[in-house]
């Protein structure tokens, strides 16, 4: 499981920087708490689908495209 977190956290931080986003201003529009989402960055824990639905809107893409590729799971 580790590894997948450790995918999704890669995802996400590519959509915060492709919106242009920095972890405090993904906070915000998130309304996720900040020290959470720092953590989940780093992989110590899993998203839940609630956090990647608020992500998703945020940066203004799918949850889907948060989650790894077909390729990436081999």
């Amino acid at each position: 499981m580790e590894h997948l977190d450790h995918m999704v956290a890669g995802k996400v931080r590519r959509a915060m920087s492709d919106a242009g986003l920095c972890l405090e201003d993904l906070a915000a529009c998130s309304g996720l708490p900040a020290s959470d989402l720092r953590s989940l960055l780093a992989a110590h824990g899993s998203f839940t689908v609630d956090e990647l639905a608020r992500i998703a809107a945020a940066v203004d893409c799918r949850v889907v495209d948060l989650l790894p590729d077909e390729g990436d799971l081999r």
